[in-house]
C-alpha cells in the first residue's frame, strides 16, 4: 500500500470516527433531556443515563465533565438547535424580534411540558448548582438581552434602570408564566400570550419616549388578537 493510500484510509477512518462520535454525543444529550423530563434535575441519575444510552460512565465524564455540565450541554444543545430553525421576520434588537422569539420558544415548549416542569422547578428551587444555574440564566436571558441592550443604547430606559437587572426580571417573569402553565393553571394560548404580555408590561414601566409608545401600541394589538396572530402578521423574513 502506498503512502497516499495509507493517508486516504486514515482520513476516512477519522471521518468515520468523527461521525460516530457526533452521533453518540447527540444520543447522549437526547437521553439526558428525556431523563431530566422524567426525573427532574435533582433526581437526574448518571447511572440511568449510562444504561439507557449504552455508554460508559468514564466516557461521559471525559466528554462532558461534571453532571451539571452534561445537563447544561443538553439544554443548550436543544435551545441552539431550535433557534437555528426559527424563520425570523424582524431584525435583531427590535421589539418584534423579541416577540417572535418568545412566541417561537413558547410554542416549542408546548410539546415538552414535563421537561419545562423540570426546568422551572429547578429554576425556583434552592438547589446549589451554580454552574448549571449560570448556564440556564445565559440561555434564557439571551431571548430578551438584545432588545434591552438596544433600549439602553438609545437612552430609552429610565436612568434608574439597571439593564442587567432588567434582563433578569424579564427572565423571571417568563419562568413564572412557564411554571404556571406546566402546573396546568394556564391553557396553551394563555401561556403564549402570558409570556409576551408579562414582558411587555414590565417594559412599559421602565421605558420612555418613542420606544415606550411603540411597546404600548404593540401590547394593544396583541390584546386585540393574540401574540401568535401578531407574529403571523409581521411582514417579510429577516436574513439574520
Amino acid at each position: 500500500m502506498t503512502g497516499k493510500e495509507q493517508a486516504n484510509r486514515q482520513q476516512g477512518g477519522e471521518r468515520y470516527a468523527s461521525a460516530t462520535m457526533l452521533e453518540r454525543r447527540k444520543r447522549i444529550l437526547a437521553v439526558t433531556r428525556d431523563l431530566v423530563a422524567e426525573q427532574g434535575i435533582d433526581g437526574f441519575s448518571i447511572n440511568a443515563l449510562c444504561r439507557r444510552a449504552d455508554v460508559a460512565k468514564q466516557t461521559l465524564y471525559n466528554a462532558f465533565g461534571t453532571k451539571d455540565e452534561l445537563i447544561a450541554a443538553a439544554i443548550l444543545d436543544y435551545f441552539e438547535d431550535y433557534e437555528r430553525h426559527i424563520p425570523y421576520r424582524s431584525a435583531v434588537g427590535t421589539l418584534d424580534r423579541l416577540i417572535e422569539r418568545m412566541v417561537a420558544v413558547g410554542t416549542r415548549n408546548l410539546a415538552i411540558p414535563n421537561y419545562i416542569k423540570a426546568i422551572t422547578g429547578f429554576y425556583f428551587s434552592a438547589s446549589p448548582h451554580p454552574e448549571l444555574r449560570e448556564t440556564l440564566h445565559n440561555i434564557f436571558s439571551a431571548i430578551q438581552a438584545p432588545y434591552v441592550k438596544a433600549l439602553a443604547a438609545s437612552a430609552s430606559l429610565h436612568p434608574w434602570v439597571d439593564p442587567e437587572r432588567l434582563i433578569e426580571s424579564l427572565d423571571e417573569q417568563r419562568m413564572l408564566v412557564a411554571a404556571k402553565w406546566a402546573r396546568g393553571e394556564l391553557s396553551d394560548e394563555e401561556f403564549i400570550n402570558g409570556l409576551v404580555m408579562g414582558v411587555l408590561t414590565i417594559l412599559l414601566g421602565v421605558s420612555r419616549g418613542e420606544d415606550r409608545d411603540r411597546i404600548l401600541v404593540v401590547a394593544a394589538r396583541i390584546c386585540e388578537k393574540t401574540a401568535r396572530a401578531y407574529v403571523e402578521s409581521l411582514p417579510g423574513v429577516s436574513s439574520d
